[in-house]
């Protein structure tokens, strides 16, 4: 009897413990891209619910991709930024076949970072004659004031005037 007492005793102290680090996220985010203004581009858009975590926990990613494309490809790179650990590997390019999805293409991730900060899992998604868009959807890791990122320092143009210089995606045809 106490044989049986003991065991019990240690496969609850055991599942106790692989619980401890439960997935509970501090808030569940949803955010979609309908009827937002965007620039002219692939005729595709997002809806999707990601987490705010605890650092060393997980975060399940949840997207959706809709578009009114019937056919043709539909190319979609992926991204995660460094710093997030991948549960679940994340594919670095998927290619779809428009006509097989009826319009949505669901889209799962898995992940985790060991330190507090505002991680973005990105989508550069082309449709083959129909153009290019690109999505940034966010992963909230610990504490908000760790979100913030450090500004650059404003740049001026030689006549003084204030200036902002971004990285450039182009598609020479």
């Amino acid at each position: 009897m106490n044989k049986l007492l003991l065991a019990t005793l240690l496969i609850g102290v055991s599942v106790m413990a692989m619980s401890s680090r439960t997935h509970q996220p501090i808030d569940v985010i949803s955010a979609d891209s309908f009827g937002k203004y965007s620039k002219p581009g692939a005729p595709v858009e997002i809806a999707y619910t990601t987490e705010h975590i605890n650092s060393g926990d997980i975060c399940e990613v949840k997207a959706t991709l809709s578009t009114t494309q019937k056919s043709g490809m539909m190319i979609i790179l992926i991204h995660a930024d460094e710093g997030l650990n991948q549960i679940k590997t994340i594919p670095q390019e998927l290619l779809v076949d428009l006509a097989t999805i009826q319009g949505k293409q669901p889209l799962e991730f898995t992940v985790s970072a060991d330190s507090d900060g505002l991680y973005y899992i990105k989508l550069h998604i082309t449709i083959e004659g129909k153009g290019v868009r690109t999505f940034a959807i966010p992963v909230y890791v610990g504490d908000e004031k760790s979100f913030k990122k450090v500004s650059k320092p404003v740049q001026r143009n030689a006549s003084g005037e204030n200036i902002s210089v971004s990285p450039a995606v182009e598609t020479i045809k």
